[in-house]
């Protein structure tokens, strides 16, 4: 062999050493937040003074609320103390947003993107409660992406009365983790709720072309669930009724909702090549409507559909006022829902100037169950007789 050849041979076996090896996957947490992000907020300590607030740098950003019930704050100042310290410290950029630690009988910041609360321990694992559809919103899919960091196993769930701050009737989302019986799980709780506030307190960063992406694999998620729901109202013949189509039409209009309100968590003005994206995105997961047989048809938004059947009530309920809707008496028939206090929230919150007393019928009734419109019909003018909506 030739010193010529050697030196060849010698060149190309450094520079096969030299060639970077196949990436490890990253998680879709480390999608998010870098992995050094991750660890500092998993491994910051948890001792120290208590933290109430960390200041943001853009006044004008909003705030995100991690929420506690009375007396049972140890997991929301936890996860505060992984912050705080590290962001002083400068270990963690300081997020645009403030973070504010408070309790669910507090009145919040009217300029709260979003709240995390965490609530009363129990259960074997860790269970994430989704919004309300009324206001679905972004911090549901963030949440669960880190759940899914913290730990193996744990449950997703749509919206129930989990104790939780009932802030929707104020635009403000919430996001409920429930942390095990297991007491040994609290600091994963903690950082839960911790890299939920930094990453939504945050944006727009670095892990928001992959959110954009998360979001519409956990549109199709939740719509999977939706859909197994309504193959079974179909029955065996596999017939969809009109409730059917109502009930999918308006889990639909949910994750677009969801995926709009991504826009919430950007500078005004919204840049128009993102809404532009964001609009096709929406348009995008409809295909999910025929794709399962529901219809062949094409989709149509809830509030501008034509049900043509008996009864329907299309008059607008409108606000008074920006006050929580007062307590009036409810219809007997309201007596025979377990969860009769979280339908009435519900109903009051889809009130928005836009949809009639059938759409909004429709809306509750796909998020819990059937509620017959004349009922819901002499709900609402109890409101109007008590001067808190008028109806057009």
């Amino acid at each position: 062999m030739t010193v010529e050849s050697f030196k060849l041979k010698l060149l190309v076996l450094t520079l096969l050493l030299l060639q970077p090896g196949l990436r490890a996957p990253l998680t879709p947490a480390q999608t998010l937040l870098t992995p050094e992000m991750l660890r500092t907020i998993e491994l910051a300590s948890v001792e120290g003074p208590a933290v109430a607030v960390i200041a943001g740098s853009d006044q004008s950003a909003g705030e995100i609320a991690v929420v506690c019930a009375p007396g049972k704050c140890e997991a929301v100042e936890w996860a505060a103390k992984k912050l705080g310290p590290a962001i002083t410290a400068k270990q963690l950029p300081r997020p645009a947003r403030t973070i504010r630690v408070v309790q669910s009988a507090t009145t919040p910041a009217r300029d709260t993107r979003a709240a995390i609360f965490v609530g009363e321990s129990k259960g074997r694992h860790l269970r994430i409660v989704r919004g309300a559809w009324s206001t679905a919103n972004i911090a549901d899919e963030v949440v669960e992406v880190f759940a899914r960091q913290a730990v193996t196993t744990f449950e997703a769930g749509s919206y129930e009365s989990a104790g939780q701050p009932q802030w929707e009737a104020l635009g403000i989302p919430v996001t409920t983790v429930i942390p095990p019986a297991d007491a040994s799980d609290l600091d994963r709780t903690s950082f839960v709720a911790a890299a939920s506030a930094y990453f939504l307190a945050t944006l727009p960063n670095a892990g928001s072309e992959a959110l954009l992406s998360l979001l519409m694999v956990g549109a199709h998620a939740r719509l999977a669930e939706d859909g197994r729901r309504a193959v079974a109202m179909m029955g065996v013949q596999q017939r969809a009724s009109g409730e059917v189509l109502t009930m999918f039409a308006n889990a639909i209009d949910r994750e677009q909702r969801r995926i709009g309100s991504f826009e919430r968590f950007m500078p005004a003005p919204v840049d128009a090549m993102l809404h532009s994206r964001i609009v096709d995105m929406q348009k995008d997961i409809t295909g999910v409507w025929s794709s399962i047989g529901i219809t062949p048809s094409p989709f149509v938004p809830p509030a501008e559909r034509i049900r043509g059947r008996g009864g329907e009530d299309r008059r607008i309920p409108a606000r008074l006022s920006a006050e929580p809707l007062p307590k009036v008496e409810l219809p007997t028939a309201f007596l025979k829902f377990d969860n009769v206090d979280v339908i009435v929230q519900e109903l009051g919150n889809f009130i928005d100037g836009k949809r009639s007393i059938s759409d909004i019928r429709d809306a509750v009734s796909s998020e819990f169950t059937s509620i017959a419109l004349p009922v819901v019909v002499e709900y609402f003018e109890r409101l109007a007789r008590a001067g808190a909506i008028s109806l057009k």
